[in-house]
């Protein structure tokens, strides 16, 4: 055997693929980490300049895909070779770096898949962390080190996968890769359908009490979120239920929250004058509970792929991810504060995201007029407006009918203490104006029904049809502005004929 294939062929093959996988992943992970709420980073939610940037969640997601198989296939090589046959002798760097990066396999399972016991998830939290950020660099490093020293000679060798090749092990490690992929990648091409929320068809009428539809009729779909800001440390379950009568979709959401909020950075009175109540662009104390829905309008690899991962950048001149895609997503809105006062959810798309740009890649649907403004100026001390009584607030904001001019007197009049909301509101007109809403808040938990019609001829809208099955993800908002727990997984909207 020549001195390149010294090597057995699967060790070299899997060498090959692990060493840049890895260091992708620790990279990425980096950023990740360093982005993560407030708490739990070791950065505190802001990502370092020098820390990689842009879709990071989708590289780190497409290194997994390739690092799975090769450590599972290493680990299983190493002890077939070590244990079965011994053949090898035994290397605690080997053992810590395989066994290590098993771990991280599994643990990134279930960050990707957040389990519904909690101590379940926090082990693997805690685990992927320590894993990789501490142990498994440390343990590459000296792997790197002694291997550019005591074993400089060996380093060709060891990388060079296709001397001699074996097409058995390939066809075995394809095999592997197929299996762990496919599980990686939300089940893509093949589908998860325990992942299905199906709409259930009922008698086509205009219902005015959408909690009045027959509810029980519609299979439940339960959807972990996780990494958010407040909730149940920064964790929710969400369970969504569906129907349609052929005309309109019907949606109905129950998400756990254990705060009602619905300020919008409102306005208060002190003995010092007003004081607006703002923290940063990364707010989360001031701010209105929220929930949002995305779907690809057109079907997308993607997205089907990776989910919200696929459109979500990670960047030092942002708080926390912003969205922006290379293909449309129809971004369903809904705000305790700024749009559920009308009974309206925001219409909303994902786009090319563009700096400098107010959302970034997120922008409103088309609107003809109407929908919410800030009552706050960077020219003025005080609020813009002032609700003309007592009774015209509620939910953290005022109709824009029921505004008066704020004057000097008038804000005399108002006593120490009093919270003037931060927004004003209006039904919106409109393509943005295609979902209404109803919700109430109640034991700790939001109810959030919405309803749209299946077809709005909008080419910034995902259009349904009765049979289809449309990808989706969510979000909750436990009053932050960006910092939201997400799902990475992919669900499907499937409308019954």
């Amino acid at each position: 055997m020549s001195g390149r294939a010294a090597y057995p062929f699967l060790f070299r093959w899997l060498h090959a693929l692990l060493v840049p996988s890895m260091w992708a992943l620790i990279l990425t992970g980096f950023s990740l980490h360093s982005g993560s709420r407030p708490g739990w980073s070791l950065l505190w939610g802001r990502v370092s300049c020098w820390f990689c940037t842009g879709r990071v969640n989708y590289w780190h997601a497409w290194a997994g895909v390739a690092f799975a198989p090769a450590i599972l296939g290493a680990c299983w090589d190493y002890a077939r070779r070590r244990v079965v046959r011994r053949k090898i002798g035994f290397r605690p760097t080997h053992v810590i770096l395989l066994a290590g990066s098993g771990l991280m396999v599994v643990s990134g399972f279930f960050l990707t898949n957040p389990p519904g016991w909690e101590l379940l998830y926090w082990t693997s939290r805690w685990l992927h962390a320590i894993l990789g950020m501490a142990v498994l660099p440390l343990g590459l490093l000296w792997h790197l080190a002694t291997g550019l020293t005591r074993r400089a000679k060996l380093l060709v060798p060891v990388f060079h996968p296709w001397a001699n090749p074996q097409w058995r092990p390939i066809a075995g490690w394809l095999a592997l890769a197929a299996v762990t992929s496919c599980i990686l990648l939300n089940g893509w091409p093949l589908g998860f359908p325990w992942r299905d929320l199906v709409a259930a068809r009922i008698p086509g009428r205009e219902p005015s009490d959408l909690a009045a539809l027959a509810w029980d009729q519609a299979r439940p779909l339960e959807i972990q979120l996780a990494n958010g800001s407040g909730l149940n440390a920064g964790r929710t379950r969400a369970e969504f239920r569906a129907l349609h009568d052929g005309g309109e979709l019907f949606m109905k959401i129950v998400w756990a929250d254990d705060t009602e909020s619905y300020d919008d950075w409102p306005w208060k009175k002190t003995a010092a004058g007003w004081e607006y109540q703002y923290t940063s662009m990364d707010e989360c104390r001031f701010y209105e509970d929220k929930f949002s829905l995305f779907f690809p309008i057109r079907q997308c690899g993607d997205f089907e792929r990776f989910g919200c991962a696929a459109s979500c950048h990670i960047d030092g001149r942002f708080g926390y991810g912003y969205k922006g895609s290379h293909y449309r997503l129809d971004v369903w809105h809904w705000k305790a504060a700024r749009t559920d006062p009308v009974g309206q959810a925001d219409d909303q798309y994902c786009g090319e995201a563009v700096y400098g740009e107010p959302g970034a890649g997120l922008h409103h649907d088309p609107c003809e007029g109407g929908g919410y403004s800030q009552n706050w100026s960077p020219d003025t001390n005080h609020p813009l407006f002032l609700p003309d009584s007592r009774g015209a607030v509620h939910h953290g904001s005022f109709p824009r009918s029921r505004a008066v001019k704020y004057t000097a007197e008038a804000g005399a009049a108002i006593p120490i203490g009093a919270i003037v909301p931060g927004i004003m509101t209006e039904p919106t007109r409109g393509d943005r104006a295609d979902i209404r809403c109803q919700s109430h808040y109640g034991d700790g938990h939001w109810t959030l029904y919405l309803r749209r019609k299946l077809e709005t001829g909008s080419p910034y809208d995902v259009q349904f049809a009765p049979g289809g099955r449309y990808a989706f993800s969510c979000a909750a908002f436990d009053n932050a502005r960006l910092r939201h727990a997400y799902a990475l997984q992919v669900f499907h909207v499937v409308l019954e004929k």
